[in-house]
């Protein structure tokens, strides 16, 4: 019964949040058609989800997630919510057509390999008693299929302006390059295996469907990192996304002093340096603009 009352209050907070953003983000903007309010309310779907269920995600709640994630792997995960809320506030602010095409950028890619090898291999994880186990399959299935739509349609948002065509320093082109060279070799190894030559990039042997949901979110940094760094606007999205997650996971690998359980140095020592290298391109992108 505590389980269901407390998935009740996650759908509770969902249902409430959806609607408050549709009011916020949705509404207002009356000259969009259908399919436009469509696409802005993915990504205020994506930023309330994102937003909820990360504190539940850290606190590694047995009740929030579909399948039993280990600790580690459950604060990794509200890492990916708070940094996928960080990029969609941001797209929300100022919807163009480029900043919603990296919110699908990365939707597409975190969310189709995932639920596509969810359905191939892994269906033998999932409680088909809990109805947490159905909301997880119609919101990931459906948020995986509408990205993938609107990016086969590329549908314009709500405007266009020359911020979208300045272009990004060379520094901030250069940290992009080398963010998506070590997240998309990351993120391809923990999705293909659950363990290899090291524990210190597999963490989780024998649990391969919690290991390609952190790959995912690497590979999803690496095509965003990829298609961003040309344009400032954009780069500067997935920097706050980068410094975002890379301190989440920081944090994460380190909270086993606090836990009393092992801690992931090489996770924490890579990923701090994934923040503070983040940091440092914000403050050269914010420099080069005061100048102009």
């Amino acid at each position: 019964m505590l389980d269901l009352f407390w998935q009740a209050v996650g759908a509770g907070l969902l249902i409430g949040g959806v609607a408050w953003g549709y009011r916020r983000w949705v509404a207002p903007h009356r000259g969009l058609n259908a399919q436009g309010k469509g696409l802005v309310m993915l990504i205020a779907l994506t930023f309330i989800g994102g937003f909820i269920g990360s504190p539940f995600w850290w606190l590694d709640l047995i009740q929030s997630f579909a399948w039993d994630l280990p600790p580690l792997a459950s604060r990794m995960l509200a890492a990916a919510g708070w940094s996928f809320a960080v990029v969609c506030w941001i797209a929300l602010q100022r919807p163009t057509t480029r900043r919603a095409q990296l919110v699908l950028i990365l939707l597409a890619v975190y969310l189709a390999p995932l639920v596509s090898a969810i359905f191939l291999f892994h269906l033998d994880r999932f409680d088909y008693t809990a109805p947490l186990t159905y909301g997880f399959f119609i919101i990931a299935g459906g948020i995986t299929v509408a990205a993938l739509w609107y990016l086969w349609r590329q549908s314009k948002t709500i405007t266009d302006d020359e911020l979208d065509l300045q272009p990004s320093p060379a520094l901030v082109k250069g940290w992009l390059i080398a963010l998506a060279a070590v997240t998309a070799l990351w993120g391809l190894a923990l999705f293909l295996t659950d363990s290899g030559l090291t524990d210190l990039i597999w963490v989780w042997p024998g649990d391969l469907l919690t290991s390609r949901l952190i790959g995912v979110m690497l590979l999803a940094i690496a095509a965003g990192s990829a298609f961003s760094l040309r344009y400032a606007d954009t780069s500067r999205m997935m920097l706050w996304m980068s410094l975002t997650y890379g301190l989440g996971l920081a944090i994460a690998s380190l909270w086993g002093v606090l836990a009393g359980s092992a801690i992931m140095v090489s996770y924490a020592v890579v990923f701090g340096l994934i923040f503070v290298g983040s940091i440092v391109a914000l403050m050269v992108q914010r420099h080069r603009r005061d100048n102009f």
